[in-house]
């Protein structure tokens, strides 16, 4: 094959493609024009984009003209049809196919389009930047700033704002509506939010900004209360130890139950069942948790004291590795 006969099959692919160029740009004019008259419809076509589309597209054509010895016809008239293209969807982006609004100045209804468009630029990485888990740390958050039994309107509007990067609805009223009266019981449920959103595997780069999310609310209101003292210590750990990754995290902080009575060890397993059972001088002790925070761990130990059960806190010592 010559070069002569390859230049030709290329100009009569060019031919073609153009043709399906006319086609594709008429199915997708044809689709919006039969709808030009609805809002929706209006708003969401991007004059802006369309006006840098035309520019881009005028560019080209007189590019094509100056380029070489004659025009490039071909590659002229497929740019014209998204020329075309641009500025038919430019013009139904204005709104004034709209019923009502074509009484308005065409250079008055871009400039109103214009100014929804700059508040929903951002929309989309908006969206890409969202985190998969995103409800559940705003759920996250509010539990730790409602620690206290108090949201302070500074940690209400570092929520809000979160909630708001990420198109969230944030009811202060329906998520107090899960707590407890129980201290405790919400200290836990926060723990196992958390353990649970870790356990979900998220980016370690996320759950470190967590981690710093949670640091930015506790110190929000410019005073760390006892109650966020003591849980922020435990999270953090705990949030510390999955970033770590190696198991050269924080400190641990078991929590023991030596039983004193052989009707004990029934009640031990009733309450939690997958309690490991280890074997000490003297008898055995089941654990019911390893814990980041010393003052953690003594909150759990005093529910099990309650009930008349010997529960201690025990920092076992890490063996060294060479």
């Amino acid at each position: 094959m010559t070069f002569i006969q390859f230049r030709e099959i290329i100009i009569w692919i060019s031919q073609i493609a153009l043709v399906f160029t006319a086609i594709q740009v008429y199915l997708q004019i044809n689709k919006i024009w039969k709808r030009k008259h609805e809002r929706e419809v209006a708003n969401s076509q991007s004059i802006a984009g369309m006006f840098l589309l035309a520019m881009n597209s005028l560019q080209s054509i007189i590019y094509y003209f100056v380029n070489d010895t004659k025009p490039d016809w071909i590659s002229i008239a497929d740019t014209s049809f998204y020329l075309f293209q641009a500025f038919v969807f430019g013009l139904i982006a204005t709104g004034v196919f709209i019923k009502g609004e074509n009484k308005e100045s065409l250079w008055h209804l871009i400039k109103k389009s214009l100014r929804l468009e700059r508040k929903e630029a951002d929309y989309l990485i908006k969206k890409f930047f969202k985190p998969n888990n995103a409800d559940t740390i705003i759920n996250i958050l509010h539990q730790l700033a409602m620690i206290d039994g108090v949201l302070d309107p500074k940690e209400q509007e570092l929520i809000e704002a979160f909630a708001k990067e990420w198109n969230i609805d944030y009811s202060v009223d329906k998520l107090n509506s899960e707590r407890s009266v129980s201290d405790e019981h919400n200290f836990m449920r926060l723990r196992k939010s958390v353990e649970d959103y870790l356990q979900s595997e998220p980016p370690k780069e996320q759950a470190a900004q967590l981690r710093d999310m949670m640091n930015a609310l506790i110190n929000a209101d410019d005073q760390v209360s006892p109650e966020e003292e003591l849980i922020s210590s435990e999270l953090i750990g705990l949030i510390t130890s999955f970033i770590s990754g190696d198991g050269d995290g924080p400190q641990l902080f078991d929590v023991l139950i030596v039983p004193q009575k052989m009707d004990h060890h029934e009640f031990i397993k009733s309450l939690a069942p997958d309690a490991q059972q280890y074997d000490i001088s003297g008898g055995v002790a089941y654990s019911m948790g390893s814990f980041y925070s010393q003052k953690y761990a003594e909150m759990i130990c005093t529910q099990y004291r309650e009930v008349n059960l010997f529960t201690i806190v025990h920092n076992p010592i890490r063996k060294e590795t060479n």
